[in-house]
């Protein structure tokens, strides 16, 4: 799922099956949501890896994936830091999938299928989107 970072306006995302990573699905998503050159991708640490920094270099984009640390190399201090500016731009994010799961029932798919459960997922996003707009006065 793609959010705006500054308003929280779900702006795209698609649905995968369970056995699939999210870390390989940050490609089409960069590529579906048509990106700025300099816009900055904030994600967790899931995302880090040389595959998705290669990715975000090649289309301009400015990296805001969180530093994850690995057996026997800790984080450093600088990395800690980075990590939690990081976090408090995400939690804009975050409170769209808090949304989709707790308010509108999306922690598990009602159908049977990739297509409906996407089509029931772009539904939801956009009554997301209406609501978050009427109470910001956007509409």
């Amino acid at each position: 799922m793609g959010t705006d970072a500054y308003q929280g306006f779900m702006r795209g995302g698609h649905v995968t099956a369970a056995h699939v990573s999210d870390s390989v699905e940050l490609e089409p998503l960069v590529e579906e949501l048509n990106l700025p050159a300099g816009a900055r991708v904030l994600a967790d640490k899931g995302y880090a890896g040389e595959r998705n920094e290669a990715v975000l270099e090649a289309r301009g984009l400015r990296n805001g994936i969180m530093e994850k640390a690995w057996r026997n190399r800790p984080l450093s201090k600088r990395s800690k830091t980075r990590n939690l500016l990081i976090s408090k731009l995400r939690y804009v994010v975050e409170q769209g999938f808090g949304t989709l799961k707790r308010r509108y029932g999306f922690g598990r798919a009602r159908n049977l299928g990739r297509l409906k459960t996407e089509i029931e997922f772009h539904f939801l996003a956009m009554a997301f989107n209406l609501k978050k707009a009427v109470r910001q006065g956007a509409v």
